[in-house]
């Protein structure tokens, strides 16, 4: 499946860079992350994001964008041992996802944009205070493909340059709900996005 999409994003660059109504650019940008249905509560886990993406005008003001990206999801509790809390609890995530948007231009320089996502699982790591550790065999383990929709603002600095923030929300349990319930996962997992990233449009 990577290597498809990887195939496809490359075609159509290609074809931004030989036409003019293609534009193409790279973006890099952080993550706060949650995951619903664990337990927990909160933006608490940071992460990577970056990518590519291939644009082209649809509509008088708004335009289609396909985009290929690396980004870390999961999940975070901190230990407080001076509030009495000892337990941890850490989740990583590292996917591969590909968005499918529309952007429309309220006034400008400022853009809404919204859409789908799929999203290819490339591993991940769970850690408690005692370390990492695998997970038990009555829990599901994660699916390897969530699809998420989601929904931002963007706002162009310049012709080349843009900022934006996004928040997404898994349409499908990535964890679903085990036959009898652990406390952690007894409503199925989803993962929640904050995303901020900034934008550069190479034409």
């Amino acid at each position: 499946m990577i290597k498809v999409l990887i195939i496809s994003l490359f075609i159509l660059v290609s074809i931004s860079v030989k036409s003019q109504d293609f534009s193409a650019g790279a973006q890099l940008g952080m993550t706060g992350t949650q995951v619903t249905g664990d337990g927990l509560s909160g933006f608490n886990k940071a992460g990577i994001f970056a990518g590519v993406y291939v644009s082209r005008p649809l509509g008088r003001l708004g335009k289609a964008q396909l985009e290929f990206n690396f980004i870390q999801k999961g999940s975070r509790k901190n230990a407080k041992p001076s509030d009495g809390i000892y337990d941890s609890y850490l989740l990583r995530m590292n996917y591969v996802e590909v968005p499918i948007m529309y952007i429309f231009r309220i006034i400008k320089p400022l853009e809404i944009e919204a859409g789908l996502q799929f999203a290819y699982l490339i591993n991940y790591r769970e850690f408690d205070e005692h370390g990492e550790f695998y997970r038990d065999p009555d829990v599901p383990d994660l699916k390897k493909l969530d699809f998420s929709a989601f929904a931002g603002l963007h706002y162009k600095i310049n012709n080349k340059w843009g900022i934006s923030l996004r928040y997404g929300y898994s349409i499908l349990a990535l964890r679903p709900k085990p036959e009898q319930a652990h406390f952690r996962w007894d409503a199925g997992m989803f993962n929640e996005v904050l995303c901020t990233t900034f934008q550069y449009t190479f034409q």
